[in-house]
């Protein structure tokens, strides 16, 4: 019986904690806010433009894929395919380490088969989403040329640094609300409160569960349909972290 109403009142305890947690994250816009997957992308594509431009001004107005390796390019390795895209991407874009600060943009926000790489050293294919294309025909002296694209928005940089913007006619209801979800709620609450959460409820349930069992009594239907609730939001806060976190 005591153990019991330990694990309710410890429940109980870091239910209201977390409840305060969630509330101050979502009361401050500031704390962990993150723009929509689409603005993302295209922040992403003029942070990737910036360092291309950034680069060609230390290598005689040359992108990196036009450079020879013994300069400190990546001339040698390009893998350039008939459509003029590069398989070879994470390569050009390992060689701008400087230049790009942090591996995470290379990442498209909507972009859940694939995960930041944890630093341009161990930079591969699938720490990247934005295609590039190479080849002598790609430089500055051809502003409007396409020189990387986001295949899952449809963005488009070009060699003078600006983006084009495609714009989809109609994104499915399923999409958004799930974009909703991952950008709206869970970039501002802590999965750390979400676990703190899933905690407290999983003590409440067992809580009453042990202390019905001492008392050794027939539980009420109101009991066992808390009991049932218990479980079930936990569920779906455990998924909720999951969706969060996931990459697929």
């Amino acid at each position: 019986m005591r153990i019991g109403k330990g694990c309710q009142t410890a429940g109980v305890v870091l239910i209201v904690l977390a409840l305060a947690l969630v509330g101050c994250l979502l009361a401050n816009p500031d704390s962990g806010q993150h723009k929509s997957s689409r603005l993302g992308c295209v922040n992403n594509l003029k942070q990737i433009g910036l360092a291309f431009r950034t680069w060609e001004i230390d290598h005689d107005g040359q992108f990196p894929f036009n450079v020879s390796t013994n300069a400190g390019g990546t001339m040698e390795l390009c893998a350039t395919g008939a459509d003029g895209f590069d398989s070879n991407a994470a390569l050009h874009f390992q060689v701008m380490s400087n230049e790009l600060s942090t591996p995470r943009i290379l990442v498209c926000p909507k972009d859940w088969s694939r995960k930041p790489a944890a630093g341009f050293a161990s930079l591969q294919a699938s720490n990247v989403t934005y295609r590039v294309r190479s080849g002598t025909n790609i430089n500055e002296t051809i502003p409007t040329e396409v020189l990387a694209l986001c295949p899952i928005h449809g963005n488009i940089l070009h060699c003078d640094g600006s983006v084009t913007v495609v714009k989809a006619d109609r994104e499915p209801l399923w999409s958004a609300m799930l974009d909703l979800l991952r950008y709206n709620y869970l970039s501002r609450v802590s999965s750390r409160g979400l676990t703190v959460m899933v905690i407290g409820l999983v003590l409440l349930w067992a809580g009453s569960r042990l202390t019905w069992e001492a008392k050794g009594t027939l539980k009420p239907i109101g009991v066992i349909i808390g009991e049932a609730m218990l479980l079930i939001v936990a569920v779906l806060l455990i998924g909720l972290m999951l969706i969060g976190t996931a990459h697929f």
